[in-house]
């Protein structure tokens, strides 16, 4: 968070900042952008379930958007899950409709 603080201060016009361990306290990144825009980071490789749940639960949190890597690309169907996370990002869909956007194939 000190470091989101030094890009309010030096004037970003955008974020991008990694997840917290525990996504509920997201809030708290937010706040201290104050009214910049954050995109949050993918981190590390997680199953789709858990990948989108937190996506979910990090919009809810006030995320401007995502920034994900290897959860896309290295996705089996990397057009898919875009859909799913496009979904969630821009539709506020839930958890449910986005895996059912991916189990289905939906694209866009």
């Amino acid at each position: 968070m000190p470091l989101v603080r030094q890009a309010v201060e030096l004037g970003a016009d955008i974020i991008k900042a990694d997840p917290c361990d525990d996504v509920t306290e997201y809030h708290r990144v937010i706040e201290i952008a104050s009214g910049v825009p954050v995109l949050v980071r993918g981190g590390g490789r997680a199953g789709d379930r858990e990948i989108i749940g937190r996506t979910v639960e990090l919009m809810k949190q006030g995320a401007s958007g995502i920034v994900y890597g290897r959860n896309v690309i290295q996705h089996p169907n990397p057009a898919g899950m875009t859909a799913a996370l496009m979904a969630v990002v821009h539709e506020g869909a839930s958890a449910e409709e986005a895996l059912a956007i991916l189990e289905r194939g939906d694209v866009r």
